[in-house]
């Protein structure tokens, strides 16, 4: 069995010894330092690291805290000190994919499932050396430049596309305008029973991977096969129950295959579970972009109730509120879309008297989830259009919108194909 120690050569112990003597020594360093300082940075002394820290911010006295400190020499130069330790760190990341990685080279492991390895083990590091960049302080005059770099990068990509909306499409030119496409945030979906919501988010994420963003769709509500299905019969204009009869076309099912095969590439499902973390989730996100060479994905949540029953408090509400803020973290670190579905309240849904209310206060269970979303948006069955059965008319209203102006779609709805679509102006 072939052993792998790479790890171990990216150690330096009297820089990490000569960081906590100078901090130590000078305590208000600390709030200067911490920003280059994950606490991974210490790997031999991480236990001085970790009294020095707790002394100075309980603000207790620091040389008792620290046993051998009297003999520890100060480094000169603390901040390039500390940022050497932040680099040994990401290099020790990176060491121990290597180790992973030959290691599994020596193994009976199939070639191919190498490089799914590979994927996995990149994803992990680049979610690890996100995490330590994660929570810095960031001052607006050292942000300018990439603001301004941003802006100008935006106006030649639509000088050179000629399409003006840059975010994730959804396939509703309407909701595009409004929204910008899918940028960076989070958006919720909400509304009664039967109203599309599963059928939306599912064909927005085709749209997005039919324009090149690998998509992650978590679902607590149908299968993974299921929603294959659901795809297919929606292209083959085929009715899902008719195939779960036996009465479906096989035919057409097979010519939907091969049109969305280039779509299904970049589209993931994950079946949710009650142990599924939204870190997992990130560290999948990282693994298809990492795979498609993307700078941005979408995930959907489908949807956010089942999910947030993983965050560990004794009331949904609180649940929610939580994973919530999870979620938008998520597309924040990301740099992507996160779209969650959401349930409404029974009564604040108001079901029973048409397609439902199109209300923030009606999102079920909601806790802050109405302050946490960058984007609202409702389906609710139409009482003012009418369409020919078995299709519905449905609105999707924007009642919360971070990006621009708030608005309603008319949409078309064949619960029967699941396929819902904007209504053509006559």
């Amino acid at each position: 069995m072939n052993s792998f120690q790479l790890v171990d050569e990216f150690n330096d112990v009297e820089t990490e010894r000569g960081v906590i003597a100078a901090i130590a020594a000078k305590p208000d360093l600390y709030w200067e330092l911490i920003d280059y300082l994950p606490g991974e940075a210490f790997i031999t002394e991480s236990a001085a690291w970790q009294s020095l820290s707790q002394a100075i911010e309980l603000e207790k006295p620091v040389a008792s805290s620290v046993p051998g400190l009297a003999e520890w020499k100060p480094v000169s130069e603390p901040k390039a000190a500390a940022q050497r330790l932040a680099d040994l760190y990401q290099r020790r990341l990176l060491a121990g994919m290597q180790e992973n990685l030959a290691a599994a080279l020596y193994s009976n492991r199939p070639a191919p499932d190498l490089l799914t390895l590979l994927d996995e083990e990149v994803a992990r590091v680049q979610s690890a050396v996100r995490e330590t960049n994660s929570g810095k302080l960031m001052w607006a005059g050292d942000l300018i430049g990439n603001v301004l770099a941003e802006a100008e990068s935006r106006q030649l990509k639509r000088q050179e596309t000629g399409n003006a909306i840059l975010g994730v499409p959804t396939g509703l030119s309407r909701a595009d305008e409004l929204l910008n496409g899918l940028g960076t945030g989070l958006y919720i979906l909400a509304g009664a029973p039967g109203s599309g919501k599963t059928t939306l988010s599912l064909q927005i994420a085709q749209q997005a991977a039919a324009h090149g963003t690998p998509v992650i769709y978590v679902t607590y509500e149908n299968s993974p096969s299921n929603l294959v299905l659901k795809a297919l019969c929606s292209r083959a204009k085929v009715s899902p129950s008719q195939v779960e009869r036996g009465f479906g076309n096989p035919q057409a099912l097979r010519w939907a295959a091969l049109e969305l095969q280039p779509v299904f590439e970049k589209l993931a499902i994950i079946e949710g579970t009650s142990k599924l973390t939204v870190s997992q989730v990130r560290g999948k996100a990282l693994q298809a972009l990492a795979r498609h060479k993307a700078r941005r994905c979408l995930i959907v949540f489908d949807y956010l109730q089942r999910a947030a029953h993983t965050a560990g408090y004794d009331q949904l509400r609180y649940n929610v509120s939580a994973m919530a803020g999870e979620l938008r973290d998520l597309a924040n670190r990301l740099g992507s879309p996160v779209l969650a579905i959401s349930s409404q309240n029974r009564s604040g849904g108001d079901y029973g008297k048409g397609g439902g209310s199109a209300t923030l206060d009606s999102l079920k269970e909601s806790g802050d989830l109405e302050y946490s979303a960058d984007a609202v948006m409702f389906l609710r069955l139409s009482d003012k259009r009418q369409v020919a059965p078995p299709a519905r008319a449905v609105d999707l209203v924007l009642a919360k919108n971070r990006f621009g102006d708030t608005g309603m779609v008319p949409l078309v709805f064949r619960p029967d194909l699941g396929d819902l679509r904007e209504e053509v102006a006559r």
